[in-house]
């Protein structure tokens, strides 16, 4: 039987997963059909931005492990796709696809390190109080 304490984690997960992959297909709606692949690069990216931003704010303020499970492993785990990018290795000439995995790679590095750093300097400046 599960205790409420993993009952809440699943939950958690659930929810997030729910959301995010109800995120990814509104970015496949919104995303011009004759752009090929856009929206799974799209995702990739702001997945990597979500992701790097939630490391980031967890290193310098309490996150409830709950959220941390509703919005890293759920939503994000379910906004962004690795099995995309490489299913699309079936429908592109070998040069096609490296192209598309460099550029997803460097555009998904870039997003993280930029995210995480500029989000780790704000939130290592002393607070100011209003």
């Amino acid at each position: 039987m599960i205790d409420r304490a993993q009952l809440a984690k699943f939950l958690a997960v659930a929810l997030g997963g729910a959301l995010g992959a109800l995120a990814r297909v509104a970015i496949d709606m919104l995303t011009p059909a004759n752009v090929w692949a856009a929206s799974t690069l799209i995702v990739n990216v702001l997945g990597c931005v979500a992701l790097a931003a939630l490391s980031a704010y967890a290193a310098h303020r309490p996150l409830a492990p709950l959220l941390q499970l509703f919005a890293g492993t759920g939503f994000c785990g379910s906004f962004t796709t690795l099995s995309t990018v490489l299913l699309l290795f079936t429908s592109l000439s070998a040069a096609g696809y490296i192209g598309y995995l460099l550029l997803s790679v460097v555009l998904c590095l870039a997003a993280v390190f930029l995210t995480h750093t500029l989000l780790d300097r704000h939130l290592a400046r002393p607070q100011e109080l209003s």
